[in-house]
């Protein structure tokens, strides 16, 4: 009976709230009419100076502006982005949100022609391509003789202690053999900066890894990252890593060395080791 009791009343609470509840909600919620499309306006000007640098302004009053751009998002009002490299039927996405919504225009649609000088004059630019209008040829640090010319290997381990605090292994290629990492002419790879940011792969021991796509540079992050083509490397240790087209952090990169980092989890990753064709010719 207790029990019964008990119920009762839980049951009566439950209700007397349900009924205030319902006696005090509004009898219906409705947004504002949307903004008409015809009245969301934006303008794109191409900079009188720089062809490959974009300048955007909203012109919708009392709305909040979003951007999608090639080279990423703004809420600014006005804002300036620039496109590095030649591109065919580019889009640039205007929105506006208003009390009534999300309201987007007619995409902006245009062409890139040129690439932008002084975007690519950076070291890390120079280094990796040999400046504009120029290419550069890399080639894993290993040779058919297992020989290393200028690293002791061609890539180290690196990762995470248990306590968080960093390690790195650099041995020589003889003592990996445990790793089934073939010595052998691993092929060769080209940057250029010749009428756009092109890439090729030419990969002797692994042909299905070669082929020819773009690239993009982040010297502000030290990235580097790889479009229709992956960087040189092996397949017994490479098949380990997550993703060979996402970014890579670039160690150490000079006119002829270069050190790339590939992930294969949060606490392990392997550290590659080019030189460039041109010293491996000349030592």
């Amino acid at each position: 009976m207790i029990i019964m009791n008990k119920i009762f009343k839980l049951f009566s609470i439950l209700s007397l709230v349900t009924i205030v509840f319902f006696s005090c909600a509004p009898d219906a919620y409705q947004l504002k009419a949307p903004l008409d499309k015809s009245a969301v306006k934006f303008s794109v000007t191409t900079d009188a100076t720089n062809p490959n640098k974009f300048i955007l302004k909203s012109l919708t009053p009392n709305a909040q502006a979003y951007w999608v751009t090639p080279v990423g998002t703004s809420v600014k009002l006005n804002d300036t982005i620039v496109i590095p490299f030649p591109a065919k039927n580019d889009t640039i996405l205007y929105s506006v949100e208003t009390p009534g919504g999300i309201v987007t225009a007619d995409p902006h649609v245009f062409d890139v022609t040129t690439i932008d000088a002084d975007y690519v004059s950076g070291s890390m630019w120079t280094y990796l391509t040999g400046g504009i209008n120029k290419s550069k040829t890399w080639v894993m640090d290993l040779d058919a003789n297992g020989v290393s010319k200028y690293f002791t290997c061609p890539f180290y381990f690196a990762g995470l202690n248990a306590d968080g605090s960093g390690w790195e292994w650099d041995p020589n290629f003889a003592d990996i053999g445990w790793s089934g990492v073939s010595k052998g002419d691993y092929g060769t790879m080209t940057f250029d900066l010749i009428g756009n940011s092109n890439f090729k792969s030419d990969n002797k021991m692994f042909p299905a890894l070669s082929g020819t796509g773009k690239f993009m540079l982040f010297p502000g992050t030290n990235q580097l990252i790889t479009y229709g083509a992956q960087v040189l490397h092996d397949r017994a240790e490479g098949d380990k890593v997550v993703n060979w087209y996402a970014k890579m952090t670039i160690k150490a990169i000079d006119a002829d060395h270069m050190q790339l980092i590939a992930v294969i989890d949060a606490k392990n990753w392997l550290i590659y080791n080019y030189i460039s064709k041109s010293y491996y010719d000349s030592h």
